[in-house]
């Protein structure tokens, strides 16, 4: 993914990313604050050539990108958020919750990816950039000691781009199951 600070130059970096390599363009979008995402798929090395390309091409208005050869099951479907997960109340597992917010779509996916891959936990909500002035943020669901594991490897994926990382143990019957309504 890149994450383009002007439509017109993400449009410009998506050209040039395809043009590179055969990279399969998954998206190219303008959202909130005025960004663009571009989002591509293929084999790694395709992949990470078209992404090369494209970050020459955005140069200075490159906001962030983030590239993830053998993504985690769970960050595929995030692609195409908003992700409004189904009612989690019933889970016997979910005994912590943890809202993840960071400045960028793309440090929100590096950091879901790696949530997922380090503890045994599940995506539940997630938006990114639309109505959020080009923020994001997901959450997720597990057992304590997991999703306390979750949060600390996301923290370190999404580094200075973090802008909220809370975590709450059994959360109130009112807001399990669905904190956003």
């Amino acid at each position: 993914m890149l994450e383009v600070a002007t439509i017109a130059r993400g449009i410009v970096a998506a050209d040039a990313a395809l043009k590179r390599s055969p990279a399969l363009l998954v998206s190219s979008r303008a959202v909130s604050g005025g960004k663009h995402l571009v989002i591509l798929e293929g084999g790694v090395a395709e992949v990470e050539e078209a992404l090369g390309a494209g970050r020459l091409a955005a140069d200075k208005l490159l906001l962030d990108s983030v590239e993830l050869p053998y993504a985690d099951a769970q960050v595929w479907p995030l692609l195409g958020a908003p992700v409004a997960a189904p009612d989690w109340s019933p889970d016997p597992t979910a005994e912590a919750v943890a809202i993840i917010e960071t400045a960028t779509v793309s440090a929100a996916i590096r950091a879901a990816d790696a949530a997922c891959k380090v503890a045994d936990v599940a995506v539940r909500d997630a938006r990114f950039a639309v109505d959020l002035a080009g923020k994001a943020y997901f959450t997720l669901t597990g057992a304590l000691p997991d999703v306390e594991a979750a949060i600390a490897a996301a923290a370190a994926a999404a580094g200075d781009r973090a802008v909220g990382l809370e975590l709450i143990a059994q959360p109130s019957p009112d807001l399990r199951g669905r904190l956003f309504r």
